[in-house]
C-alpha cells in the first residue's frame, strides 16, 4: 500500500512503542501529532494485495475449528491464524485479537482484505510482535445479545454471549495464548465493528484493545429484531453505552476509522466526538474511500499492525 499518498487525523492521548517481544523487533514511526483539522488525500484504489516477500519466520499457520456453542446451542466455527515462529517453540505464548466479520462477510472476509498476507510480512519480517488472530463466526446478527420476540415472548438468541463467554474459552483451551485481558484485543469492520465497540463495554474485563473499522451503526428502529426499541436498544447502542459506562470506555485502547464517502462517517464521527468530549483518549482517521473492498484492502496493513502495538502497549514481552 502506498502510505505516502494517505493522510489521516489522529485525536487522544494514545502513543505507541514496541517493546521487544521475543527477539528484536523494529520500532514503528511515531504517530503525528494530533491535528487541529482535517486533511483527506485521496487514497488509490488497489489492484490487489500484493505477494509479500518471504520472510525470515516463514508464513503463519491457519486453522478451522469448532466448537459447540450453549448459548446458541448449535455448533459453531472459526478460524485462527498463527503467527510465524508459533510451532518453533512449544512454550511460548501469544496475544490474540479477535477480529469479527461484517455483514454479508463470513469467517473469511478479513483474509479476502489480505489480512493473513499482512500478518505474514509484518510479524514474519519481525516489523510488529507476533500475535494470534481469531476470526468467529457471528453469521448476520450484529454480534449482540438479541432482544426478547415482541410477539411471541421468545428469548432472543445470544450472540453476544457466545461471542465474550463462549469463542474466548474455546480459543484459550486449545491454543498458547497469553489468557489474560491486556493481551486480548478486539476488531471489527462494518457489523463486526459496531459488535467490537458494544461487546467490551456490555463484557468489560475481556479485551484490552479495541478497532473499529467504518462501523454500521444503526439508528433506534432499524434493525430493532437484533437491537430492540428504548432501554433495550440504549442497553446494545455503542454511543449509548459509551453515555452510561464513560469509566468502562476510558480503560481502552481505542481505533477508528472511515472513508469519506462511507455512509456511517458521520455517525462514526459523533462517536469520535463523544470519546473526545468525555477525555478518553483514541486514534481517530479519516482517509478517501467508501465503505467496501477497495477501502478495507488499502487499509488492512493499518489495521494489522495497530493490533500488534496495542497488544504490546505498556509490556515488556509479547
Amino acid at each position: 500500500m502506498n502510505r505516502g499518498a494517505r493522510a489521516f487525523a489522529v485525536f487522544g492521548l494514545l502513543a505507541v512503542g514496541l517493546p521487544t517481544c521475543g527477539g528484536a523487533v523494529a520500532q514503528p514511526a511515531p504517530l503525528a501529532s494530533p491535528a487541529a483539522t482535517e486533511i483527506v488525500i485521496p487514497t488509490p484504489r488497489p489492484t490487489g494485495t500484493a505477494a509479500p516477500s518471504p520472510s525470515p519466520l516463514g508464513k503463519g499457520r491457519v486453522e478451522r475449528g469448532t466448537f459447540h456453542s450453549n448459548a446458541l446451542d448449535r455448533t459453531m466455527q472459526f478460524v485462527v491464524y498463527l503467527p510465524p515462529g508459533y510451532d518453533v517453540n512449544p512454550a511460548r505464548r501469544y496475544p490474540t485479537a479477535y477480529l469479527l466479520h461484517g455483514g454479508g462477510g463470513d469467517i473469511m472476509e478479513w483474509p479476502s482484505y489480505g489480512a493473513f498476507d499482512q500478518a505474514d510480512r509484518l510479524m514474519g519480517e519481525q516489523i510488529i510482535p507476533p500475535y494470534i488472530i481469531v476470526l468467529p463466526d457471528g453469521g448476520q446478527e450484529y454480534w449482540v445479545d438479541h432482544v426478547t420476540d415482541r410477539r411471541t415472548g421468545a428469548n432472543g438468541e445470544k450472540w453476544g454471549t457466545y461471542t465474550a463467554k463462549e469463542v474466548v474459552p474455546a480459543i484459550e483451551s486449545r491454543y498458547r495464548t497469553i489468557a489474560r485481558q491486556d493481551a486480548r484485543a478486539i476488531g471489527g469492520i462494518s457489523m463486526g465493528a459496531h459488535g467490537a465497540m458494544q461487546l467490551p463495554l456490555n463484557f468489560p474485563g475481556i479485551w484490552s484493545a479495541i478497532g473499529v473499522h467504518t462501523p454500521s451503526l444503526r439508528p433506534e428502529g432499524e434493525a430493532a429484531t437484533y437491537l430492540g426499541f428504548g432501554e433495550e436498544f440504549l442497553a446494545r447502542d455503542p454511543a449509548s453505552l459509551i453515555k452510561a459506562k464513560p469509566d468502562i470506555a476510558r480503560a481502552y485502547v481505542w481505533w477508528l476509522d472511515a472513508g469519506t464517502r462511507d455512509p456511517w462517517r458521520r455517525p462514526t464521527e459523533a462517536i469520535h466526538n463523544l470519546l473526545s468530549d468525555l477525555s478518553i483518549a483514541h486514534e481517530w482517521h479519516v482517509t478517501a474511500g467508501d465503505h467496501d473492498l477497495a477501502y478495507w484492502s488499502a487499509h488492512m496493513e493499518d489495521y494489522i499492525r495497530y493490533y500488534g502495538v496495542s497488544l504490546c502497549k505498556g509490556r515488556t514481552t509479547c
